[in-house]
């Protein structure tokens, strides 16, 4: 990890803020809309791959990780989900004799964009969150930016459209941002421990 903090994965810029929390900026690459959605699982499939470096260093004197958690917005929602895809594949190879830690995988995803270029329409509501142990999203329905209106099929869906807090904002919240606004400033953003957790393809009303 230390490594993708400092120099970014593809191109991008990866940085740090502290706690075991990184975040990795791939705007350049995720403008283009025919090329978004594949530039962001290309992303995703790098960085899944460092996590793994560091994952499988742990036992060279590294940091021990027991909890991943990948968050996406809007389209990056196709890069959090490619990491996690990636780091399933590789924990699924690991040896039953192992020492290593089970590994727990939850993706959250922010008012994701589902349509992956031009025919792939809907795409992510069908494949987003397969690979996680559990994965949320995040859902706005009122705002014009098309294919992020809909749940995803294996995903726990909290729709905040109506949500009174949304009413309560100073200002305007544009809806495709509400999702990150809600989550950020009212919800756990940690780990969802499992008792908490509702089933996938539920829809949730906040």
């Amino acid at each position: 990890m230390e490594r993708l903090s400092k120099e970014g994965v593809g191109g991008g810029s990866m940085g740090g803020v502290g706690g075991g929390t990184y975040f990795y900026d791939w705007s350049q690459y995720s403008t283009n809309l025919f090329k978004a959605a594949f530039n962001g699982q290309a992303v995703g499939r790098h960085v899944g791959d460092e996590i793994w470096r560091g994952l499988e260093g742990a036992g060279d004197g590294g940091e021990e990780i027991k909890n991943i958690h990948i968050i996406g917005i809007s389209v990056g929602a196709f890069a959090a989900d490619a990491a996690v895809t990636r780091l399933r594949k590789y924990l699924d190879q690991r040896s039953p004799s192992s020492s290593s830690p089970p590994v727990r995988l939850q993706l959250t995803l922010l008012d994701p964009f589902t349509q992956r270029g031009v025919l792939g329409v809907n795409w992510g509501t069908r494949n987003f969150g397969k690979n996680a142990d559990y994965a949320q999203q995040f859902l706005n329905t009122d705002d014009p930016v098309p294919s992020t209106n809909e749940p995803c099929d294996n995903c726990a869906v909290w729709d905040v459209t109506g949500t009174e807090r949304r009413k309560g904002e100073e200002g305007d919240v544009f809806g495709h941002d509400w999702p990150l606004v809600h989550y950020t400033k009212y919800e756990n953003v940690g780990m969802v421990e499992e008792g908490d957790r509702k089933g996938r393809g539920t829809v949730t009303f906040k």
